[in-house]
């Protein structure tokens, strides 16, 4: 029998990325078992995807990516009028944006649970000094309003007790999941024509300053000519740098940019190395996915991922914004089919054992079942 509780998700915008995509598997495992509405920003592939599957989707007009004082108090007040009307017992409020007006709103609204995932926070490593502190005290502030913070890495959960975000007892880790069942190796040769034989690099990232796709376009001026091709798949603001870029080195004929894309995984099965080069990052979904897909890992050593490459046995870690190193780590691998091999049956073993949708579920419902007695025995 369907539960009586009502859950509230919140995402600010409705694109499909990281925090969009755990909202998703979120609202699609629940929902046989809660009331389940998902608000977020309109028109994007988000909303398509939750009302295929007969999720409850109200859009927010206010939400947006920056901050804007006209369209916070907007989202703000839409959102407190949804709770008030819907009576929610529990709210869980998703990235940086949305943790801020969601459990603003949630507050106001009185509502008894209120969960926020913090999908990398917004003071990590990369950002100067003062204003890291300043994002910070923002998430003290507003953790006196939480039941619970998830972090999806415990890289994340150890910058919070560091910058005393929130009661020790409020933090917790919960790793992204995905459902292995969803991600099968295939075939590359019938997946690829268009790429004949060549070795294929790809990358899974919104095209934002945060993944420095330049930085890998950089590591692969500096690989021999022709060893390989480059996919970058997503899009975003640094579009049309990274056009300027290709073309002002001649990378054309190296280098494809796809877009944004919803069959990543045929991507994937075309592919023979997966290459994530982040200023920073929480736990990328794109690197599970790519450890499902049986691929070897070249990525950059920051927030949780860590977490989930081993170096040297599942992929290569190197730092941030160093192209050298990114292009030495590549081009082990470039040169070494068993290598590239060996790796992905490690990765791919590695997440089976720690990353699954069915891990991140059980966790995550274990978290609000014992919120919502806590609060039921008041």
């Amino acid at each position: 029998m369907r539960s009586t509780v009502k859950m509230l998700l919140i995402v600010t915008l409705s694109e499909w990325a990281g925090a969009q995509h755990v909202v998703f598997l979120l609202a699609q495992q629940l929902m046989t078992k809660y009331e389940v509405t998902v608000a977020c920003a309109p028109g994007g592939v988000l909303v398509t995807k939750l009302l295929e599957e007969g999720v409850h989707v109200v859009t927010v007009n206010g939400f947006r990516r920056n901050p804007n004082p006209w369209h916070d108090v907007r989202a703000i007040l839409s959102l407190f009028r949804l709770m008030k009307t819907k009576h929610f017992d529990l709210v869980h409020a998703h990235s940086t944006k949305a943790g801020l007006l969601g459990r603003l709103a949630a507050r106001l609204a009185g509502v008894p649970v209120v969960f926020f995932t913090a999908h990398g926070w917004a003071f990590t490593e990369g950002r100067g000094f003062w204003k890291r502190w300043g994002l910070a005290l923002v998430e003290r502030v507003m953790a006196r309003s939480t039941d619970k913070i998830i972090c999806v890495s415990e890289h994340d959960r150890q910058l919070a007790l560091r910058f005393r975000v929130g009661d020790p007892t409020k933090l917790v880790t919960i790793h992204n999941g995905l459902d292995p069942a969803l991600w099968r190796v295939t075939n590359k040769k019938s997946v690829r024509p268009q790429l004949e034989n060549a070795l294929v690099i790809t990358m899974v990232a919104r095209l934002a300053k945060q993944k420095d796709q330049l930085t890998l376009l950089e590591a692969i001026r500096l690989l021999p000519a022709n060893c390989c091709k480059v996919v970058l798949v997503g899009d975003g603001p640094m579009r049309t740098e990274i056009e300027r870029f290709i073309e002002k080195h001649q990378l054309g004929d190296h280098v494809q940019l796809l877009g944004a894309r919803t069959d990543v995984e045929k991507i994937l099965a075309a592919t023979d190395i997966f290459a994530l080069s982040s200023r920073w990052e929480g736990l990328p979904l794109t690197i599970i996915e790519a450890m499902l897909s049986e691929l070897p890992i070249v990525t950059t050593r920051v927030g949780g991922v860590a977490e989930l490459i081993e170096d040297g046995v599942t992929g290569f870690l190197v730092p941030p914004q160093n192209p050298k190193a990114l292009a030495v780590a590549l081009g082990k691998l470039v040169n070494d089919a068993s290598l590239r091999l060996k790796m992905g049956h490690r990765g791919k073993k590695h997440v089976l054992r720690h990353f699954t949708l069915e891990r991140m579920m059980a966790q995550t419902e274990d978290l609000y079942q014992k919120s919502l007695s806590i609060k039921m025995r008041l």
